[in-house]
């Protein structure tokens, strides 16, 4: 590593002396100073730019909210010296602050062109000479009422592919978000919907972000929710389940043979060990006349909020017996 060291060292020193590098260090010299004259002579000339100017509404009192979408910033057309440019607008992103409590009107922020342009006269100098802006003026509707929350409801049209189970409804989150607005559509108001989604041969859970739909007048905090699809695979399952009898008068009774029969469905993979009622199986008391045998037919039955899928008997009747 020595030895290294001492070979650079060397190849430094001749370099040094050489012609070549006294050339390239004057060249390079001279090339700095003119650049730094073009510099000069550029801040000192007219020119003219386009800038991103954000907008901040000031003083604005905690309770407020505005109803209207408050514009991020404005694109700026402006001629100038470069060195003021470069002061204002090259180092640094610019901002017009607008004074909530000199603007603001009976429910509406009311910003003139004057104002607007007064403003940014203010960040650019008097000397700037503003050419155009992206906005001319603002009104801005605002409310000082409280908001009132309202649930969410999924738009949603989801489906499953075969082998697969959309367990549950679509859900938000959040799950209610707070309107803004006049009292008198506020009181209508009964909850916010998001966009329209078809999603089909879903095999996993899926979620994505879904803009709310817009409510003339209100504004809506989030205007966005996250959608959340929960997809399921389905498991097949087994059980013995007792025979129930319907419509039975009170002075009889009806003896089954076997009581008991075996079922299979299938349900969402959670639902698999959880000791829960899917299916109820039963006979009419009023199919004997139909029936003037000695067995009455079965009828299988998914309990009401069950989750299971295409359930099946393994027999079709039973025996009975009659009892007064």
């Amino acid at each position: 590593m020595k030895k290294v060291l001492e070979s650079v060292a060397k190849w430094w020193r001749m370099l040094r002396k050489s012609s070549r590098f006294r050339s390239v260090i004057s060249f390079a010299v001279f090339v700095a100073i003119a650049a730094l004259f073009w510099l000069v002579t550029t801040l000192n000339d007219s020119v003219q730019d386009s800038c991103t100017v954000k907008v901040r509404i000031v003083n604005k009192p905690d309770t407020v909210t505005f109803i209207s979408e408050v514009p991020k910033s404005i694109h700026v057309e402006v001629k100038d010296k470069g060195s003021s440019l470069m002061r204002t607008a090259w180092m640094k992103t610019p901002s017009v602050e607008l004074n909530f409590r000199e603007l603001s009107d009976h429910g509406q922020l009311i910003c003139s062109r004057s104002d607007l342009m007064a403003a940014l006269k203010e960040v650019f100098g008097m000397n700037a000479t503003i050419l155009s802006t992206s906005i001319d003026s603002l009104r801005l509707r605002y409310t000082d009422r409280p908001g009132k929350t309202i649930p969410v409801e999924v738009a949603v049209q989801a489906s499953a592919k075969a082998g697969y189970v959309v367990f549950g409804a679509p859900v938000s989150d959040p799950p209610r978000v707070t309107a803004y607005g006049p009292r008198e559509i506020l009181d209508t108001l009964t909850r916010a919907f998001t966009k329209k989604y078809i999603e089909q041969d879903l095999s996993e859970p899926m979620e994505f972000m879904s803009e709310l739909k817009p409510i003339p007048g209100v504004r809506l905090i989030p205007s966005g929710v996250k959608v959340k699809i929960n997809v399921e695979p389905l498991v097949a399952k087994e059980e013995m389940i007792t025979v129930e009898a319907e419509n039975v008068p009170g002075e009889e009774s009806l003896l089954l043979f076997p009581s008991k029969v075996r079922v299979s469905y299938f349900v969402p993979m959670s639902e698999f060990s959880k000791d829960t009622r899917h299916v109820r199986v039963v006979v009419d008391y009023n199919d004997i006349p139909r029936y003037m045998g000695a067995r009455l037919p079965l009828i299988i039955e998914s309990m009401k909020g069950s989750d299971a899928v295409r359930p099946v008997l393994y027999t079709d009747s039973v025996e009975y017996t009659l009892v007064r």
